[in-house]
């Protein structure tokens, strides 16, 4: 307890306050009864009601690091070492030509079709069965705007940091809960884990990789593993909080590792954005490095006349310096465009076989290894970067190898495909988790004891009957 004052009733018997930090304090003197009034803080931290069992204890959770409790603001878990590893996670990817794009189609299969309702029962053979909920709320709820965008954006934030921060707004009653908020991964921070380990709030800014010229805004967050949670938030006096999602990875306790960052730890990253680089140089200056010109000195007489027998040294080396730059654009143009260039020929009087020789030569210089250069060595790094980003390459359209350019029918990207969707399933539930979340909050679980919610099936069918050729995917 921090603060005390004193009070009197309106039968002036007094009334001393105390303010705490889980409760404040009312003691009537007269009567001696003592009053705690739960703070805000207490109701994020206390077990909760009664519509589930108690736990009859709380889980358990290793003391973290001391060094984690700090930071500039000293109430801030960074994210990475500079607390910008979202931002340079963008900057570094946004500079590939595969990355963005894989991420995309990842966003786009965790998705699919989008969600429904269902209610799991069991067929006549004992075989699981879904049957569709024909409930207005829940489906209102589901195909609203603001779900799709929830899935949409939220997709993203896991695809690209494994890490997602959605935010519960409840109704101006607290009965229900109206919409889930994608919040921006890239700008949400977890505040000062507790001695026991938890992590109470979430703290949302723009300007982390800039330093702080706004205090960033405090937000509540769930704890998602509390087995209370939603009896939680009913008991709080909050209007919306944060429900955090993690993929987790080792040895990361707050903010989970996407697998694909080992490209950039790894140099793969590196060595696919330095090959575009070396390649534009060898465009841009090949003519310089393919090319010999032997020039006969008699050239320039015929070539210049007068100006040239009269011209000094430094004159002659600017006539020439002019002359270099004129060849070497027609060289320039006739590769691109096909045109001619003319190179003189003279007699030689001392040429006793009377034969002219050329006063111009013009020799290609071959480099065996700049042809093809570093093909091999950017296919092995796309290869690299597209396992790490746990996409079967075909997907993309690319075998690589031997292979590059080759077709298939269509069978290896089908079955890609099927695979990927099935790895995609611990995401999937990762997206589905606050929509559960939400049907518990508002009820829809009593209505519908056998309440669930599945991704729509997805149909692929080819001309051919083989084994994969229709396949059900959930």
């Amino acid at each position: 307890m921090s603060k005390k004052n004193a009070a009197v009733t309106a039968d002036h018997s007094p009334v001393f306050f105390s303010n705490g930090g889980d409760y404040d304090v009312a003691i009537m003197v007269s009567t001696g009864a003592m009053f705690s009034f739960e703070t805000e803080r207490m109701a994020m931290a206390r077990a909760g009601g009664s519509t589930a069992p108690a736990a009859g204890a709380k889980p358990s959770a290793a003391k973290p690091d001391t060094n984690l409790l700090t930071s500039q603001f000293g109430d801030i878990m960074n994210w990475g070492d500079d607390n910008a590893l979202p931002q340079r996670i963008i900057e570094l990817y946004n500079r590939d030509p595969i990355i963005p794009a894989t991420l995309g189609k990842l966003m786009t299969m965790l998705v699919g079709r989008g969600i429904m309702a269902v209610q799991e029962t069991i067929d006549d053979n004992g075989k699981d069965k879904d049957i569709r909920v024909n409930d207005l709320q829940i489906n209102r709820f589901l195909r609203s705007i603001q779900t799709k965008q929830y899935l949409r954006e939220m997709s993203g934030d896991l695809s690209w940091f494994f890490n997602g921060f959605p935010e519960m707004i409840l109704s101006r009653d607290r009965s229900e809960i109206v919409q889930i908020h994608p919040l921006n991964a890239e700008e949400c921070r977890y505040g000062k884990m507790t001695d026991a380990g938890d992590l109470p709030y979430v703290y949302l800014s723009s300007e982390w990789e800039k330093g702080y010229t706004r205090e960033p805004k405090q937000l509540s967050a769930i704890d998602p593993y509390r087995i209370d949670r939603v009896d939680w938030l009913r008991d709080s006096s909050l209007y919306k909080c944060v429900y955090p999602l993690k993929f987790p990875t080792p040895g990361k306790r707050v903010y989970a590792l996407p697998h694909h960052y080992a490209i950039v730890e790894s140099g793969w990253l590196d060595v696919h954005l330095a090959i575009p680089t070396f390649k534009k140089f060898l465009l841009k200056n090949q003519i310089s490095i393919k090319y010999h010109w032997k020039i006969d000195f008699e050239y320039w007489k015929v070539r210049y006349g007068e100006i040239w027998d009269k011209a000094d040294a430094k004159k002659r080396m600017q006539i020439q310096r002019d002359w270099i730059t004129e060849q070497t654009r027609a060289l320039a143009n006739m590769e691109k465009s096909g045109v001619s260039i003319v190179t003189p020929m003279a007699y030689d009087p001392r040429d006793q076989k009377a034969q002219q020789r050329e006063l111009i030569k013009i020799e290609e210089i071959k480099d065996s290894s700049k042809e093809g250069k570093y093909i091999e060595d950017n296919l092995e790094a796309a290869a690299n970067i597209f396992y790490a980003l746990g996409l079967d390459p075909v997907i993309s359209g690319f075998a690589g190898g031997d292979k590059m350019g080759s077709r298939s029918g269509g069978s290896d990207k089908r079955e890609g495909y099927l695979i990927a969707l099935q790895m995609l399933n611990f995401f999937r539930d990762l997206l589905l988790e606050p929509i559960q979340f939400v049907a518990e909050y508002n009820g829809w679980t009593d209505r519908h004891p056998d309440l669930a919610f599945r991704f729509k099936d997805t149909i692929l069918t080819t001309l051919d009957t083989g084994a994969g050729s229709a396949k059900k995917l959930s």
